[in-house]
């Protein structure tokens, strides 16, 4: 069931960071709220992770269970203007099985690496675009049983949800995305359009975490950090993107508290700079 000491650094796209002491991956949700009740009886602490697209995991690994959804739970279907998916299906695969069908609102996320429960947890978009608005119903797992909300329970704003706020942590473990019947050319023109302004403005030949920063209120992360001199500044085995300033890339070989000194060093520049407090928008945890 468990695999002891698993290294996180293969399931993050920065490659970087420390070993779980537990780590599953589900393939159902019964198999998320069985792992959850585990946790529970023997106090242990539950990470859950999707594909790690968007992780900064410290060099010291996290204690207690990693739980991974990912590709064992990974099923997608339409039903009319209805695209259900199991929280471990990727957000581009999602976005082309629109298309087949012919429905849109999903064009904003073929470049979108990570899994639709982790978009879901975050409210993740791109291009104008977010997954909030497409929600008709999520199904989750909490304190070890299986539950569901529909829209009007499933609230959302930037970057966050009330996956993020709830007390007890829920787990997507599937959604329903009602979407929008389309023109298939339409809606393919978008889609190539969104993937060729990320192939040009983005370090995609480099490892990454995305953007490494939530957008400050009326100012843009890339700008700042290169009004700031910071771009291509590098920090051991990280660097600031000379490609787009806001990302933060893995060059060689890293370690997590590269990364991690190099945001501080980018915040407290920004922040004495410009008067800007910049919020890590990549998800941060484990022990140094």
């Amino acid at each position: 069931m468990f695999i002891k000491n698993y290294p996180l650094s293969k399931v993050t796209s920065l490659g970087v960071g420390g070993p779980a002491d537990l780590f599953i991956k589900p393939a159902s949700a019964e198999e998320v709220a069985k792992t959850q009740r585990y946790a529970a009886e023997h106090n242990l602490p539950l990470t859950v992770i999707g594909y790690g697209t968007n992780l900064l995991i410290r060099d010291g690994g996290v204690r207690g269970i990693v739980m991974q959804i990912a590709e064992p739970l990974a099923c997608a279907r339409v039903e009319g203007t209805v695209l259900s998916a199991q929280a471990g299906c990727l957000m581009g695969s999602l976005s082309k099985l629109a298309l087949r069908h012919g429905l849109s609102g999903l064009e904003f996320a073929v470049g979108i690496p990570g899994g639709v429960g982790g978009a879901a947890f975050m409210n993740a978009g791109a291009y104008g675009g977010e997954i909030g608005p497409l929600i008709k119903s999520v199904q989750f797992v909490q304190n070890g049983k299986i539950g569901s909300w529909c829209r009007d329970e499933f609230y959302y704003s930037y970057r966050s949800s009330r996956l993020q706020e709830e007390k007890d942590k829920a787990v997507v473990t599937a959604v329903e995305l009602e979407l929008t019947p389309g023109k298939h050319s339409d809606i393919g023109q978008k889609m190539h359009h969104f993937q060729s302004q990320r192939r040009s403005k983005q370090p995609l030949e480099y490892p990454s975490a995305g953007s490494t920063f939530k957008r400050p209120p009326g100012r843009y992360v890339g700008p700042l950090i290169e009004q700031a001199g910071l771009k291509g500044l590098r920090i051991g085995g990280a660097e600031v993107s000379t490609k787009h300033a806001g990302f933060i890339i893995k060059t060689g070989e890293a370690k997590a508290r590269d990364f991690l000194d190099l945001i501080a060093k980018i915040q407290e520049t920004i922040l004495a700079e410009f008067e800007v407090s910049l919020e890590p928008e990549i998800r941060i945890f484990g022990e140094d």
